[in-house]
């Protein structure tokens, strides 16, 4: 449902900046657009990874050698 109303925004946005002429908030080429969305993919994934290692790591317990 996220997914439509993202859609839904986008395209008003769109819609609206083009009728109003207003420059549009994002890249004009097309390789401009994937880098954006490649960039925003690879942070939101890297935090997802970070916090799953982070959530499953056990609590460390070192082991000293005694002399």
């Amino acid at each position: 449902m996220r997914i439509v109303f993202g859609v839904a925004i986008a395209l008003c946005i769109g819609v609206g900046c083009r009728l109003f002429d207003i420059p549009l908030p994002g890249p004009p080429a097309i390789l401009g657009a994937f880098l954006a969305v490649a960039m925003a993919t690879g942070y939101t994934v890297t935090d997802k990874v970070l916090t799953a290692r982070a959530t499953a790591r056990p609590p460390s317990t070192k082991v000293t050698a005694s002399r």
